[in-house]
């Protein structure tokens, strides 16, 4: 119980300033658009990695960047460089586009590379996971990944990309579903290598940004805390809290 009250409180509260908030893919559902807390493509590339338009060899948008010093030119606001686009047909997840920023233009505006990249191939991306998505109005905004609260969800889980269970969420009920989420992937090595990586080296556990931008609205109260934990060792328990933040796994299925 300690360790819920603990995530509940870290998630919505003072990691406001944490970092920043990431855009999400789109999901296509009887022909009403809305977002997606997950990024499905990201297993798919890893097991076709020459698909990624951004790192991936059949894209030569960002090939000038491959070999240079300077990174390539990512918004900190899409740390993965790419908006994907999914549909549900006949009970099926879909990819329906791909869109990069236009880097050789000055509105780097988002353009589609689907065709470039798969032309007329259907992809089957062979995802199994659980899919969260907002329906509902938001309650709570927070500046980090997807932590974001909303008053309602819908979750879907898939399976090899054919839709075997779909419910409507409250508030409440989502907060339950992450926690138990959570606790079983604390069983999984996934979970064991990034508690292991954080404890050996206190550096990967990323402390508050406190920068003007990120503390936009934020006490100097609040602020005064943030410092003083960030003097503190991480615990195990400020590592879990970290972790359920940043972590999205969705492979993790449970029931809800």
């Amino acid at each position: 119980m300690k360790f819920k009250i603990l995530i509940i409180l870290f998630t919505f509260s003072l990691i406001k300033m944490y970092a920043t908030s990431q855009a999400p893919d789109i999901i296509i559902i009887n022909n009403k658009e809305y977002s997606v807390l997950n990024n499905p493509l990201e297993k798919f590339f890893e097991n076709n990695p020459e698909y990624h338009p951004i790192y991936g060899s059949k894209l030569t948008l960002f090939k000038k960047y491959k070999n240079r010093d300077m990174p390539i030119p990512f918004s900190t606001g899409n740390y993965r460089g790419y908006i994907a686009t999914f549909k549900i047909e006949n009970n099926m997840l879909v990819l329906a586009d791909l869109t990069v920023k236009n880097i050789d233009s000055k509105k780097r505006e988002y353009i589609s590379v689907y065709k470039q990249l798969f032309k007329n191939k259907k992809v089957v991306l062979n995802y199994s996971g659980i899919l969260i998505i907002p329906t509902g109005q938001l309650i709570e905004a927070v500046n980090f990944g997807y932590s974001s609260l909303y008053d309602r969800y819908k979750l879907m889980t898939i399976n090899n990309d054919t839709v075997v269970k779909e419910k409507e969420l409250n508030k409440d009920e989502f907060i339950k579903f992450k926690l138990s989420q959570f606790e079983e992937y604390k069983k999984t090595e996934d979970y064991k290598t990034e508690l292991k990586k954080y404890i050996e080296d206190p550096e990967d556990n990323k402390k508050p940004e406190l920068s003007k931008e990120n503390t936009k609205g934020t006490s100097k109260k609040e602020i005064t805390a943030l410092k003083k934990e960030d003097e503190q060792p991480s615990t195990e328990e400020h590592i879990d809290g970290f972790l359920f933040m940043i972590k999205n796994p969705d492979f993790v299925i449970v029931d809800y």
